[in-house]
């Protein structure tokens, strides 16, 4: 196990003033770790009924090690929960306007208790089952009256988000994208626009009545910024992000202020014209690959003019200056901090048919890159453990090494996979 301890230091960076920071430089060379990834289960193959999932589009464990699937069938999100062993605890979910039902939920997150929390953007409201499936109550988002008559998206609580679960029975939330809803007086017509959301995370809380955010920090840089924002807990309140196109993350305290800095010193990759004609054609080969594979993908695409259109768009990619080097961020029970790298020679993952699905379906698209790299475990007070030489980054991480991987046939039916990692990760 590896004790992750926040020490606070300097002033927040909610007041403006300058933070006590303390920069680490981490080694260049890769340290190679061997470590054995040995399957525990996988559920999804059809074999029993309830696990014939649609969609999966999140999981999670809980401190017992129990797996929550979310899987969506349609436009109905299903809660499926299983023990360790791969065996069903409990199956729930379905629209409707009842308790412990849905209007407009896709995603559930696992508490460490046990319990599951889904945020229902029609109800304008937090479900929270327990540990077996059994509805326990409903949380109002922040600023919710008990009597609220607005549509959500005029409710600002109900801007979509990205939502991570910590082990302290909270969420740290981060606004992706801001929608505007004017209606014009005592007539059906009105306006829209969706701006992006701002570069800050929250802390939610949600035992009372009604949810509170408590913003937590915002990062640098203008919410246009086009350079992925990763963010994930650490154990005792702190919490890992990195918000730029350098190896930088960035360890935040309870208190809200960056108090170190976790860099490697590797060399920079321009935008040149050379970078952007390759990743043009990297992006052109996946996409005829994808619709060759996978029917409902190319069904997707055709939704856009097909793969020959969408090819004719890629050379007009609007790209940020540099080539990221993190393309994934995510910690570990024991607090590790896993980094997927962008290869030395290749290029961050971008899934235009995910992206495609989130928007015409309402489908979440927030599961990791699939593609393998080079995956690097750090710890948050600075030392470089090693590097995954070819790994995927997984969905979820769960306690004693346990690890979670969403997989697709040709028909994008999904397979949840769980593994356990063994050897040189678990020193």
């Amino acid at each position: 196990m590896v004790p992750t301890v926040c020490v606070w230091a300097g002033f927040s960076l909610a007041t403006g003033a300058v933070a006590a920071q303390q920069v680490i430089e981490l080694p260049l060379e890769d340290r190679i770790l061997e470590a054995d990834f040995s399957e525990v289960y996988r559920v999804g193959n059809g074999d029993r009924e309830w696990e014939l999932f649609s969609y999966v589009s999140a999981v999670s464990f809980d401190a017992r090690g129990n797996l929550h699937i979310s899987d969506l069938v349609g436009d109905e999100l299903r809660v499926v929960i299983v023990d360790p062993s791969g065996s069903l605890v409990a199956a729930f979910g379905r629209r409707g306007d009842g308790p412990g039902e849905f209007r407009e939920a896709n995603q559930a997150f696992a508490l460490a208790d046990g319990r599951t929390v889904v945020p229902d953007k029609g109800h304008l409201a937090y479900h929270v089952f327990d540990s077996e499936g059994a509805f326990e109550r409903m949380v109002r988002f922040p600023g919710v009256g008990p009597r609220h008559d607005l549509p959500a998206g005029m409710t600002p609580s109900a801007n979509p988000r990205i939502r991570r679960a910590d082990r302290d029975g909270t969420f740290l939330s981060r606004v992706i994208s801001v929608w505007d809803v004017r209606r014009q007086t005592n007539t059906t017509a009105g306006r829209i626009s969706i701006k992006p959301g701002p570069r800050e995370v929250a802390r939610v809380e949600f035992e009372g009545e009604e949810a509170r955010e408590v913003p937590l920090f915002r990062a640098p840089g203008s919410p246009d910024d086009r350079v992925k924002f990763h963010f994930a807990p650490l154990p005792n309140g702190c919490v890992a992000f990195s918000d730029s196109t350098a190896y930088a993350v960035r360890i935040v305290a309870p208190a809200g202020n960056v108090d170190r800095i976790l860099t490697r010193p590797f060399p920079v990759r321009p935008w040149d014209e050379r970078n952007r004609r390759a990743f043009a054609n990297s992006l052109r080969t996946r996409l005829e690959r994808e619709s060759a594979e996978s029917r409902h993908r190319a069904e997707m695409l055709g939704l856009f003019g097909g793969v020959e259109a969408l090819e004719a768009r890629l050379d007009d990619l609007d790209l940020p200056g540099e080539v990221e080097i993190i393309d994934a961020l995510d910690t570990d029970w024991e607090g590790r901090i896993w980094v997927l790298r962008t290869p030395a020679d290749g290029f961050p993952d971008l899934d235009i048919v995910g992206a495609f699905q989130s928007a015409v379906g309402g489908r979440p698209n927030t599961l990791p890159p699939t593609r393998p790299g080079p995956v690097d475990l750090i710890t948050a007070e600075g030392r470089y453990i090693g590097t995954l030489a070819e790994a995927r980054m997984p969905a979820a991480f769960g306690p004693g090494g346990l690890v979670a991987y969403v997989e697709l046939d040709a028909f994008d039916v999904p397979t949840v996979v769980v593994k356990r990692v063994s050897g040189a990760i678990q020193e």
